[in-house]
């Protein structure tokens, strides 16, 4: 076999995958496809193996798997109406919303007749042939779209939308577009940083627009029952719940994960006796000890409390990465559980598919499917993994996937060749549109795939370096790669003949309707005294001090410089000292971000740190002051330090501007 799929490093830091996939790399190289860094030039593009769309068909991301010509155009505008049946109703009124984000147009939704320049929604049960999600669109004196189901009538308006970039004219002809993949998804790990309500937002209406229709989760949901695991980050779970529900909005499912046994420590840290310990006795808070039956009852609480905000089909347990920077065999423990349990010839490999199995079939109770990583799966275990739990394959491991198929378990294809690493490394999407990348391309070659069983494929979006990239920086330099992704996983003809006109075409697209602004600067440049509850905020003289409060500041004392950033944040700068507010001070998680709650802002040198950048977010009476790396915002909880504290804290303060020429 051969592989499309460039492999690379996963996870480095605190959550490295760390294994060379050098066997893979010699693949490429004999395949003609030899690997290039990043900052390198591109591999020569071969020939797409599937053509392109036809030159009159309007060009759209993904592109349409068909397109039949008409004669003339449809002229939408103001008057435009949308014809809908029931079935079509929340679609049509999500579409005159996009509509109206779009062109500024108020377009009513009605029940019929249609009229010429209408756009109309057709719900067809019967239309077998398009499955769930596909669409037929007929251009005429009306745009018609008809869907078996409420995903392919969206889809349809997606496409409408995107030809509406061009101008208002629809160009008259005809398609059926169905997609090839069943699941094409985003996956992001907000398991160590917090990613914001607005960058959610914004990334749900792309998917939207682009047609992916799966966002996998990994993120800390707060607890009650146990409070000691609530350390930043977390969402509230009325955060979440207004998460799936505008997920749900644009067609996309919403599959949560905590990892488990391995990567567990933001849960694990505070319960050494769950921790899996060495021959010596040495606790390690990253793993889980599987073989004591308190962790079980853990880990399933912790699902529990997920699965009451996440109403979706899937759960994901991770089970990746569990022996990283170790091994088996310091942990004697397994190898004895494995043995009472399966008898003389089991291995401590089977420790680890036991607690998977039973981690299934909990999750099987409560009505969802499990999912999990691949590359715990080295076939050193005795005891076979259950068959309906999905595997998601993104390293190369002893059992392919080409025999993970043949073996009859349904596999995702989540190559890491479609991962974004904060503040390291991109997707090569050049390389991967050039080749005509498709979902059977896996990182370790092309499967064959007559049962139907890859399910689709992911572009996963990894925290590793994430206190060197702010999360406006990363949704910016996804913008094209992410396009690239879902064209191939609609697999339809690549809609530009090469990566270069796809850029082009992307750009040309843009975002969603709605999908911005992104930078949201509320206040220009300009020097300022800042003031919450209880007085002035300060700057020391003296770099690593902490700011404070002065509740007795003279007025034209204690100033500061507003100076907007290139990427939507400030920088506030004293202007007495010059120093910077920051907060790189305090007790840090493994990627060296300080998510303490309650630790100090500092006026550190000016510099290049991210933690030095700051959103103004609007709050009732002034600004809430929110650092741009650990999201948590400034408050000032008496005459002492200023400090940083999470987002639902029981207050914060709120900050007002006030110029030298009097209040902003």
């Amino acid at each position: 076999m051969t592989s499309l799929a460039e492999p690379r490093r996963r996870r480095t830091a605190g959550r490295a995958r760390g294994r060379a996939t050098t066997a893979l790399a010699a693949l490429l190289t004999s395949a003609g496809m030899a690997a290039t860094a990043l900052a390198g030039p591109a591999a020569a593009a071969p020939a797409p193996a599937t053509g392109t769309a036809a030159d009159a068909a309007p060009a759209l991301i993904p592109a349409l798997q068909d397109w039949t010509p008409g004669s003339g155009a449809l002229h939408l505008g103001p008057d435009t109406r949308i014809d809908t049946d029931a079935a079509g109703e929340a679609t049509a009124r999500t579409l005159a919303g996009s509509l109206h984000d779009a062109r500024g147009w108020v377009v009513p939704v009605v029940r019929g007749p249609a009229k010429p320049g209408d756009i109309v929604l057709r719900t067809d049960p019967g239309r077998s042939e398009l499955g769930s999600e596909g669409y037929q669109l007929s251009i005429g004196d009306e745009a018609v779209i008809t869907g078996a189901g409420a995903a392919g009538l969206f889809y349809g308006t997606q496409s409408v939308l995107q030809m509406l970039t061009s101008g208002t004219d629809l160009p008259a002809g005809s398609t059926t577009d169905v997609p090839s993949s069943r699941e094409r998804a985003v996956g992001v790990c907000a398991c160590y940083t917090y990613n914001t309500d607005a960058w959610f937002t914004r990334l749900i209406k792309d998917m939207g627009y682009l047609k992916l229709n799966t966002l996998h989760l990994e993120l800390k949901v707060k607890n009650d029952q146990y409070p000691a695991v609530n350390t930043f980050s977390y969402y509230t779970k009325p955060e979440i719940r207004r998460l799936v529900a505008l997920a749900a909005r644009y067609h996309i499912t919403v599959i949560p994960e905590i990892n488990s046994p391995g990567h567990v420590d933001p849960y694990l840290t505070p319960y050494p006796d769950l921790q899996l310990k060495n021959a010596a006795g040495t606790p390690d808070p990253t793993r889980l000890d599987v073989t004591n039956p308190a962790s079980f009852a853990f880990y399933t609480q912790l699902i529990d409390n997920d699965l009451s905000v996440f109403p979706g089909p899937y759960f994901h347990m991770g089970a990746d990465e569990y022996m990283i920077n170790s091994a088996y065999s310091n942990y004697p423990q397994l190898l004895a559980y494995a043995r009472q349990k399966y008898g003389a010839n089991a291995t401590p490999q089977d420790a680890y598919i036991d607690f998977i199995n039973r981690v299934d079939a909990y999750v099987r109770s409560k009505g969802r499917t499990l999912r999990i990583w691949n590359d715990g799966l080295t076939g050193a275990n005795t005891i076979p993994l259950n068959k309906d739990i999905v595997i998601e394959h993104w390293l190369p491991e002893k059992e392919t996937t080409q025999q993970l198929l043949d073996s009859g378990y349904q596999v995702m294809n989540a190559t890491d060749a479609w991962y974004y690493v904060r503040g390291g490394y991109q997707p090569d999407a050049q390389r991967l549109y050039n080749a005509n990348w498709s979902p059977l391309d896996f990182a370790d070659g092309t499967v064959t795939d007559p049962d139907s069983r890859v399910t689709g494929a992911e572009y996963m979006v990894w925290p590793d370096n994430y206190g060197k990239e702010n999360e406006n920086t990363v949704q910016q330099r996804m913008f094209t790669s992410l396009r690239a992704f879902a064209q191939g996983t609609w697999g339809s003809p690549r809609p530009a003949a090469d990566y270069t006109a796809f850029t082009t075409l992307a750009a040309s697209l843009g975002h969603a309707p709605g999908w911005g602004p992104q930078w949201v600067q509320p206040l220009p440049a300009g020097t300022f005294r800042i003031h919450g509850t209880a007085g002035a905020l300060t700057a020391p003289a003296t770099a690593g001090s902490p700011l404070g409060i002065d509740p007795n500041a003279p007025a034209g004392s204690g100033n500061w410089q507003l100076q907007p950033t290139s990427d939507g944040y400030y920088h506030l700068v004293a202007a007495d000292s010059g120093l910077c507010a920051d907060v790189s001070r305090g007790q840090t998680n493994n990627m060296h971000v300080v998510e303490q709650a309650g630790a100090a802002a500092t006026a550190e040198t000016c510099g290049t740190s991210e933690s030095q950048k700051w959103q103004l977010e609007p709050a009732p009476g002034g600004y809430r002051i929110v650092d741009a790396i650990t999201q948590q915002a400034l408050d000032a909880p008496g005459s002492g330090a200023v400090v940083q504290q999470p987002r639902d804290a029981a207050a914060h303060d709120v900050w007002h501007f006030e110029t030298a020429g009097g209040a902003a």
